[in-house]
């Protein structure tokens, strides 16, 4: 083959390798059945719903994980123990949520990236006039379970404005088929603005 041959088939083979590095950090689809039982069960308690009264429902399509700061106590420690260190592993990475959710609101997944175009001048109003009556987006972390899947534990956080907004944990034990929250002894954090 001559040589002005081998340098463009060269520069296409390296570009090509590059190109499939880089879809490797997108995020995968995130697929845990038992994660959208989860945020079915949690949605309804978070602020846009139970306070704004939302129409319908403005979700993160990437999974947004937050500082693990769930302390349990020794007696707490060996039910929820598992679950905080899978959502540990988890949320080492961003995962793609999927149209799984089972609640009584509509919804609609908005990316990252659309959430940095909508706010590229911090535009709450523009925000309001593309997702009106959402109040606000919500973000939510993959979901950390024990080993027979009848405890979670998930980060689920919210933005309504400038300064509004706010997000905790959830522990979630599963009893007769339905999640419930869990009673636990230790200590939690949560943030509010």
């Amino acid at each position: 083959m001559p040589l002005h041959f081998i340098s463009p088939l060269i520069s296409f083979l390296l570009l090509y390798q590059s190109s499939a590095v880089s879809t490797d950090n997108q995020p995968k689809p995130y697929e845990e059945a038992e994660a959208y039982e989860v945020y079915s069960a949690i949605l309804p308690t978070e602020w846009p719903w139970r306070v704004a009264n939302a129409k319908s429902l403005v979700i993160q399509s990437e999974t947004k994980g937050y500082e693990m700061c769930l302390l349990p106590e020794a007696e707490s420690e060996e039910i929820i123990g598992p679950a905080i260190s899978e959502y540990v592993k988890l949320n080492e990475k961003t995962w793609l949520l999927q149209e799984r959710l089972n609640i009584e609101k509509p919804y609609k997944f908005i990316t990252s990236d659309g959430l940095k175009i909508v706010f590229e001048h911090g535009d709450w109003e523009k925000f309001g006039k593309q997702y009106p009556g959402s109040g606000g987006w919500i973000e939510l972390s993959a979901v950390g379970f024990n080993a027979d899947k009848t405890v979670a534990v998930v980060y689920m956080g919210h933005h309504c404005g400038g300064l509004c907004g706010g997000g905790g944990f959830h522990v979630l034990q599963k009893k007769d088929g339905k999640w419930a929250p869990l009673t636990w002894k230790g200590s939690s954090c949560s943030w509010e603005s």
